[in-house]
């Protein structure tokens, strides 16, 4: 029994008021903020105005499941210009220096961590807009309409709620009755295959392009389309079609077929993307040294709201490996996106 059932049971015979855990993946839209919880109950809390407007400026708040996982806070301005004093509600923010200076891949971000985080978090949830005050620009600021239900259910899938190191509200609960986090998926190993020669991989992938057109062709395409196959084992290869593409993103078509005419079709046994995503479009690859099946789907041509995810074969079937998304266009970096779905290699 995991322990997450055991807590569940426990508040249930108690006669507890604290509800069950969320279920995880978790995505969710609040105010000005977007919740995004993966499936090992790790969350994010990311500003993202409701108006889709472009914001250099970006809150994000970061928490692993545990007792012990400390909260990490993250100011980013997306222009990289020299970082000016803070206001809160047009004040000068009290808890300023607890935010420190960093460099994340290449990026300059203010980070305050632990209890420095907790005591700023506790400031800002109290206010409505923190701005940057930069000399003759006044959009460089962030919203906090929608922070304190954002914190709140954040407690709620990490199992904090009216704990003493809870994000809001906190009470009187020991942080020891907090849940651990869930062990990762562990990921079969790919066993390797010998790859086509271009004779045979040229061949299937215009037979499953020629027989496969009705079910992807349409009239206004105005492009032609290309085909790639790869073997997945001696008697099975993947044919990827990429039938046509606009400003930022492509269409595809991914088939599994016999490496022998007729070159059947078989099911792709893929495992689902969480929260009832499609995948498979925007830009698709395979890549056939590591087995794993990937795309990347932009929002808009920034990047900065998209989702993408990828899968590692088995020999059988096609394992979820990872996943990411943000829909909200929140003038973030490029591919920065929560991730909601975590794997362990084998």
């Amino acid at each position: 029994m995991s322990r997450w059932t055991l807590v569940a049971g426990l508040m249930l015979a108690t006669g507890m008021t604290q509800a069950a855990p969320e279920q995880v993946p978790l995505y969710r839209e609040i105010k000005d903020w977007v919740v995004a919880c993966d499936n090992l109950r790790g969350c994010q809390a990311l500003s993202a105005p409701e108006s889709f407007n472009y914001n250099p400026l970006g809150l994000h708040l970061q928490r692993d499941a545990g007792a012990q996982a400390p909260l990490r806070l993250y100011l980013r301005d997306t222009e990289q210009r020299e970082f000016s004093p803070l206001l809160l509600d047009g004040k000068p923010l009290a808890n300023a220096a607890a935010l420190q200076q960093v460099n994340r891949d290449g990026e300059a971000l203010l980070m305050a961590e632990g209890a420095s985080a907790q005591a700023l978090l506790t400031e800002l949830r109290n206010g409505e807009q923190l701005r940057m005050d930069v000399k003759g620009e006044e959009e460089v600021q962030v919203s906090l309409s929608g922070l304190s239900a954002a914190l709140l259910l954040m407690n709620a899938v990490q199992g904090r709620v009216e704990t003493r190191s809870a994000l809001y509200r906190p009470g009187t609960r020991a942080d020891s009755e907090v849940p651990d986090a869930p062990q990762a998926p562990r990921l079969r190993a790919y066993p390797g295959v010998t790859p086509l020669g271009e004779d045979e991989s040229r061949a299937i992938a215009e037979a499953v392009m020629s027989q496969t057109r009705s079910q992807w062709s349409e009239e206004d395409m105005d492009s032609e389309p290309e085909a790639e196959a790869f073997a997945l084992s001696d008697h099975e290869a993947l044919v990827i079609i990429r039938t046509w593409c606009a400003a930022y993103n492509c269409d595809f078509a991914v088939f599994r077929v016999d490496r022998q005419p007729p070159y059947a079709e078989q099911d792709l046994q893929l495992e689902p993307l969480p929260l009832d995503h499609d995948g498979l479009s925007g830009w698709v690859s395979y890549e056939p040294k590591t087995g794993e099946l990937a795309y990347l789907y932009k929002g808009r041509g920034i990047a900065d709201c998209g989702d993408a995810g990828s899968w590692r074969f088995d020999g059988e079937r096609f394992q979820l490996a990872s996943f990411s998304t943000l829909n909200r266009c929140a003038g973030g970096n490029p591919g920065d996106w929560p991730e909601l779905w975590r794997t362990a290699e084998p």
